[in-house]
């Protein structure tokens, strides 16, 4: 019989509907993007990965990532006042893992940076993660890379290591959960189509590689190349009881024609419900694997 989580609102902890923490196995604090919170904005289809979950035992997850904000790109997941207050604030309760999504829409906001801001000024190639056409040109090599700037990853790079060690030091600074495992995950394969999510949420990649003149038959390997850079920078963070959960590669990708439906893909980014329990199962039986929770 599956143990499907108890998926709890980080605004209900303490209000007139707070859940029962002491009957559940696992008391879990969740934090990210869309995929703990929202895939769409079509409720008959709506989804995310943590509802999927099923660590073999009764477990409760108050959830701090909120569906609008993410799917507006959430600036920085860190400042939200709940998962601060339950982490290491005045809130704060002794958790058995921290279940995290991050990454992603840092990686998006990244790749929207326009070759031009609007007075049409360029762009320097630190501030992007793309590379123009004329400066492809002048560049040498084949494949996905010749599209990188890399003066800009490297800036990326040194974004998103700091973003995870203040999540770090949080962590730390709790009287509870020093030594609580984080767990994350690592997306999947996203290939860059004119999907969006509804109500001009999305698409995410589409229009960046549009707008740096990518050729059509590039962009899958590109989006594969930017992934798995993200993995590897996830992957080799130094930090301690940090746990990755490769889930790349576990959906069938999605065609290019927007016209065409994918059983996996909701939209460019957002999985289906039944591609969120594919990367669910493949996420726990790492984790069981791992003997990472208690």
């Amino acid at each position: 019989m599956p143990n499907t989580p108890q998926i709890v609102p980080a605004s209900q902890v303490d209000s007139e509907m707070a859940p029962d923490f002491s009957s559940p196995t696992y008391r879990m604090l969740a934090q990210g993007d869309s995929w703990f919170s929202i895939n769409g904005l079509n409720l008959f289809r709506a989804s995310s990965l943590l509802p999927h979950l099923d660590f073999g035992h009764s477990a409760i997850v108050v959830n701090c990532a909120d569906p609008g904000d993410t799917l507006a790109h959430m600036v920085d997941w860190r400042r939200n006042p709940w998962f601060a207050s339950y982490l290491c604030g005045p809130r704060e309760r002794p958790w058995d893992a921290m279940l995290l999504s991050a990454g992603g829409n840092d990686l998006i906001d990244a790749l929207g940076v326009a070759p031009t801001d609007a007075h049409g000024t360029p762009h320097s190639p630190g501030d992007r993660l793309l590379l123009t056409k004329v400066e492809r040109e002048r560049g040498s090599g084949s494949g996905a890379k010749t599209y990188i700037s890399q003066d800009g990853w490297t800036i990326f790079e040194q974004h998103l290591r700091a973003q995870f060690v203040a999540l770090d030091a949080m962590r730390a600074s709790s009287k509870s959960n020093q030594n609580m495992p984080v767990i994350t995950h690592t997306y999947d394969y996203a290939m860059p189509r004119d999907v969006g999510a509804g109500l001009h949420f999305g698409p995410w990649l589409y229009p960046a590689l549009v707008a740096y003149e990518v050729s059509p038959a590039d962009w899958q390997a590109l989006a594969n190349e930017f992934l798995d850079r993200l993995f590897d920078l996830v992957n080799g963070l130094p930090l301690q009881n940090f746990h990755v959960i490769r889930t790349l590669g576990t959906l069938q990708p999605a065609n290019a024609n927007p016209g065409i439906a994918s059983a996996d893909w909701l939209n460019e980014i957002h999985p289906t419900s039944a591609g969120y329990q594919k990367i669910a199962a493949r996420f726990c039986a790492d984790v069981a694997a791992r003997k990472i929770l208690p």
